[in-house]
């Protein structure tokens, strides 16, 4: 997204760039803490979720009101810089290093490259199992321990899981993240790897009432054009009855992970059907604001079995985190983008083989490739980023990490794209022929601000709704001490460390 798109922060002048955003440096405490136990704790990673969405919707969902109701409530603000991205902010999140500490740039990075050290490891070296499910740069898996799982995120390598029954499901999410771009694919469900997958879901835990609800969504796709809108909030519902066949809340792992991106996705499309008023569209049909009621829905229904789950276990400490939030942006686009929708092509114009790369999974408009010849990595690297559209605007940015390259493809002018082609070196490349789509869609109407949400609920915990800012790069500090895992410190204490 070009940098002139400027979202409007909560209070009117937040940026997509991020910094310390006045967060607090001063004492701060997530909760009574643990007594010098250590109690288990459930990290929901609810994506980009801000707190103007909540305050809008949340009388109209009896969980999330109780949750937040009872919990003790804060506003994280990202300490990184440069384009905020979800995959480069929780990391942030998770080591308490801004970006530029801790290296992770973009998808499909190897994680030899990444610095400091995330929460879950900081369990594991203390002798404690975790469980990981979706956590952005999570890739590879590691042994959880005793009673613990690790599903990483949905942009990982290969779909390794522990335990393996998980991976037919893991293997088919990540085959729906390669076919599915800016707009569902609404013939994207049906693939070689459904066999398999459907073969596991008992095992897997997907609860019947699961597989009726994504019937009656086929169904209903048939008739109703919008609908399709709703497909990707079907990925958490699934993701989370997996997490539930795992998480055992009478001896839970001491520290599980569980992230959704399903409210985030209904915000960037279609945040004006949300809030009208921030457009001039008052009164106007707002169809896909039953999508986000879905959304919403989905996310009351977890937080009902995290409520059953507390029951079971009164020691359960559960926090919900958003690394940033997402609020208005006016764009001023021509309905079209492009994406890199076949990755071969584009490398075979590079002059690479089918051989000499691997395709890695992105995000639209990233793709990533691992280029493992130094001197073809930088011929393509050169080669792409002299690409010039019809009009001699440049149409890639590339960012190098050791053998993987990310690619983000440009929005162009309307001209640029109806000329249906780029150059790239002394060749003219039609757009298809280069592996680039032309993508329909109407331009998005939320993008990332610093502040997120950040709530803490259990036991001990005095409710207050005092949201008071705290850096993100001290979650990780107040998660360990909450848990018990490190004992509280004073303020000066907590000063910012070296990456170790």
């Amino acid at each position: 997204m070009s940098k002139r798109n400027k979202a409007r922060g909560n209070g009117g002048g937040s940026k997509t760039t991020g910094g310390k955003g006045g967060a607090s440096r001063t004492p701060v405490s997530f909760g009574e803490g643990a007594g010098g136990r250590v109690r288990p704790i459930l990290l929901l990673e609810v994506n980009e979720v801000p707190w103007r969405l909540i305050d809008r919707f949340k009388a109209d969902y009896p969980n999330i009101r109780r949750f937040f109701d009872s919990s003790r409530t804060f506003t994280s603000v990202t300490v990184d810089t440069g384009e905020l991205s979800p995959w480069i902010t929780w990391p942030s999140f998770h080591r308490g290093l801004s970006n530029r500490e801790h290296g992770v740039q973009f998808l499909g990075q190897d994680p030899a490259t990444f610095k400091g050290t995330p929460i879950w490891e900081e369990y594991r070296r203390r002798g404690h199992s975790i469980g990981v499910c979706g956590s952005l740069q999570s890739w590879p898996p590691v042994d959880p321990g005793p009673g613990g799982f690790y599903i990483p995120d949905t942009f990982a390598h290969d779909e390794r899981c522990i335990p393996r029954f998980v991976e037919p499901f893991q293997k088919f999410n990540l085959g729906q993240v390669a076919k599915n771009a800016r707009v569902v694919n609404a013939s994207s469900l049906f693939s070689k790897d459904l066999v398999p997958l459907a073969a596991s879901l008992p095992r897997l835990g997907i609860r019947p009432k699961t597989v009726a609800r994504v019937a009656a969504q086929l169904a209903r796709e048939r008739i109703d054009r919008t609908a399709c809108s709703r497909r990707p909030v079907f990925q958490s519902l699934l993701c989370w009855d997996v997490f539930r066949k795992l998480y055992d809340p009478v001896n839970p792992p001491k520290f599980s992970t569980f992230f959704t991106n399903h409210v985030a996705g209904v915000m960037h499309r279609y945040w004006d059907n949300v809030f009208p008023e921030d457009f001039g569209k008052e009164g106007e049909p707002a169809p896909y604001l039953e999508t986000m009621r879905f959304a919403l829905e989905v996310t009351d229904e977890i937080l009902g079995d995290v409520f059953a789950m507390c029951e079971k276990n009164p020691d359960l400490v559960v926090v919900w985190a958003a690394s940033m939030g997402q609020d208005t942006v006016h764009r001023h686009l021509e309905g079209v983008e492009l994406a890199v929708t076949e990755v071969g092509k584009l490398m075979e114009a590079c002059g690479l083989a089918a051989g000499e790369y691997k395709a890695l999974l992105a995000m639209v408009p990233q793709i990533a490739v691992e280029v493992r010849d130094a001197a073809k990595r930088a011929d393509v690297r050169r080669a792409l980023e002299k690409a010039k559209t019809a009009s001699g605007e440049k149409l890639f940015r590339v960012e190098e990490s050791k053998a993987s390259l990310s690619i983000t493809i440009l929005v162009p002018k309307l001209f640029d794209v109806d000329a249906g082609c780029f150059r790239l070196g002394t060749k003219t490349i039609e757009w298809a022929a280069g592996g680039v789509s032309v993508i329909r869609t109407d331009p998005g109407t939320a993008y990332h601000i610093p502040e997120g949400t950040l709530a803490v609920y259990g036991r001990g915990v005095s409710p207050s709704d005092k949201r008071k800012r705290v850096s993100a790069a001290d979650c990780k500090r107040l998660l360990l001490e909450l848990g018990g895992v490190v004992a509280a410190k004073p303020a000066a204490a907590a000063s910012r460390k070296k990456v170790s």
